[in-house]
């Protein structure tokens, strides 16, 4: 359950300063305060208050969010590198009893999960308009195999990204949203129950 609370967010100390002016340019429009701290098991142990995961909370609300810059940064996170500190996100704030919900700030017009099936990996974007243009070595992008240009297995498309996040989402309870950049501060307040008044901005 989330409780409404009054214009106070915390926010990770990890974000990295002048990549979300915007969120941070709008909630200081609508006097909502930001308060940098460390979104991790020992800050929640030094500050109950605060989630142990995520990017964003609030006092009261058993939610926390963690922002995407995008799809691409989703497909990385499922099926790169990160996907291992991912899910030990996602399994941190269960643990301690708070829902993640990651929410995938995009410029493409998706609105929720669905819309990810037409997604195309922009690796194999490259490659089909080499193949396109008659430049030779690029591959198929739903296609079989490995990549003749980067030599390595293709990247996630869209079809199987969405299905590993219908996973994710049934198998850890977290919950995949999507919203435009300039949406993104609003939808935060109200994932968190935060109580915005639009009167002063």
């Amino acid at each position: 359950m989330v409780v409404g609370t009054m214009g106070m967010i915390y926010s990770d100390t990890r974000q990295k300063p002048g990549h979300h002016d915007i969120k941070e340019k709008w909630w200081a429009e609508h006097s909502i305060e930001l308060e940098r701290v460390a979104l991790t098991a020992k800050g929640h142990a030094a500050n109950p208050a605060v989630a142990p995961a995520g990017d964003y909370c609030a006092d009261g609300s058993n939610v926390c969010v963690d922002t995407k810059a995008s799809v691409d940064e989703v497909a990385s996170n499922i099926n790169g590198k990160e996907h291992e500190r991912f899910i030990a996100e996602i399994e941190r704030a269960a643990s301690w009893g708070y829902r993640l919900v990651v929410l995938v700030e995009n410029e493409l017009g998706y609105t929720n999960m669905g819309d990810v099936l037409r997604w195309e990996n922009g690796h194999c974007v490259k490659c089909h308009k080499r193949r396109k243009s008659g430049k030779g070595g690029g591959c198929n992008p739903n296609g079989k195999g490995k990549c003749p240009r980067h030599g390595t297995r293709k990247p996630i498309q869209g079809a199987r990204l969405y299905k590993a996040m219908d996973t994710i989402e049934r198998r850890y309870g977290c919950r995949f949203e999507f919203c435009a950049p300039d949406e993104s501060a609003r939808r935060i307040c109200e994932l968190l129950g935060v109580t915005v008044d639009d009167q002063r901005a």
